[in-house]
C-alpha cells in the first residue's frame, strides 16, 4: 500500500507476478485510453525518464468509493485487460491484501510451531523453505476442498483444524503402494473432520487512522474514534468506480503525441 516506487515495481513484474498496489490519490496518472469498466489505461516512469516520458511501464488504474462516501482509493496494476479482472473485483481484492499477516502466522506459529530450521547451509535452508511452503500450499488447497464441498467461504475452515487432521491421517498411509481406495477413504475422513466445526462469520472491522499521542503527523484520535460503527468487507455492490481524477486529466497532456 502507496509502495509503488518504479524499480520496486519493474522488479516484482519481472518475477513473473500479477500486481495490484494502490497510490496516492495526488499521484500524477496520464490517461491514455478510458475503458468499459470505468478503469482505465496509464504509463509510470522512473524519475529520470519522467519528464522525457521514456521507458515506461503501461498500468490500468481504477478508482473507486466505498459505501457513497467521499474517499477516493486509486490503485494500479499489471493486469491490463478489464474482461480479465473487473475493476470492481479487483477493488474488493485489494482490500483482502491483509490475509498475508494470517498466512505468516500459520507458518511460523501453527506449522513451524516456532522451530528454527536446522540446516546449516543456505542451500539446506533453502529446501527446507521450499518444503514448508509446499506444505502449506497443499494444506491450504485442502482446506479450500472442504469449504467447496460445504459451499461455504474458505475463511470459515480453521487452518489448524486442517493440519492437526492430515498429522493423524498422514501415518496411516505410509508405504509406496497402499490400497485401492485408501487415499480417497482418506481424504473423505479428513474433509469430514474439517468441516465438522466452522469457524464463525468473520467480524466487521476497521480502524480510524489516528493516535493518542498530540505531535505526531497522524490526525489524534476523538472520543468519535472510540464509538464509531465498523463497516463490513467491500463487496462489488458497495463499490462505485470513479472517472479519472483531475489530477489524471491534467497530466493527459505530457504524453508525446500519439501516445
Amino acid at each position: 500500500r502507496n509502495f509503488p516506487a518504479f524499480p520496486r515495481w519493474r522488479a516484482a513484474k519481472a518475477r513473473g507476478a500479477d500486481l495490484l498496489w494502490r497510490v496516492k490519490s495526488n499521484a500524477v496518472l496520464p490517461l491514455c485510453r478510458q475503458l468499459e469498466d470505468g478503469s482505465y489505461l496509464s504509463q509510470i516512469f522512473a524519475a529520470k525518464d519522467y519528464y522525457q516520458c521514456s521507458d515506461p511501464e503501461h498500468v490500468r488504474v481504477i478508482e473507486y468509493t466505498l459505501d457513497g462516501g467521499s474517499e477516493v482509493y486509486r490503485l494500479i496494476t499489471t493486469i491490463l485487460d478489464p474482461e480479465q479482472a473487473p475493476a470492481r473485483e479487483l477493488a474488493v481484492l485489494h482490500h483482502q491484501r491483509w490475509e498475508i499477516e494470517s498466512l505468516l502466522d500459520e507458518l511460523k506459529v501453527h506449522q513451524g510451531a516456532g522451530s528454527a530450521l536446522r540446516s546449516k547451509s543456505p542451500d539446506g535452508v533453502t529446501q527446507e523453505v521450499h518444503g514448508m511452503l509446499l506444505v502449506h500450499h497443499a494444506l491450504r488447497q485442502l482446506a479450500h476442498l472442504a469449504a467447496r464441498s460445504r459451499d461455504v467461504d474458505p475463511d470459515r475452515i480453521s487452518f489448524t483444524r486442517t493440519l492437526h487432521a492430515v498429522r493423524r491421517e498422514v501415518p496411516a498411509q505410509a508405504g509406496f503402494s497402499p490400497p485401492p481406495g485408501r487415499l480417497a477413504r482418506a481424504l473423505d475422513r479428513t474433509l469430514a473432520e474439517i468441516t465438522r466445526r466452522l469457524l464463525p462469520q468473520r467480524r466487521p472491522r476497521s480502524y480510524p487512522r489516528v493516535v493518542k499521542r498530540k505531535m505526531s503527523h497522524w490526525r489524534l484520535k476523538r472520543p468519535e474514534h472510540r464509538h464509531r460503527q465498523h463497516r463490513s468487507s467491500p463487496t462489488p455492490e458497495t463499490i462505485t468506480i470513479t472517472p479519472a481524477s483531475r489530477t489524471t486529466s491534467k497530466a493527459k497532456r505530457k504524453l508525446p503525441q500519439g501516445t
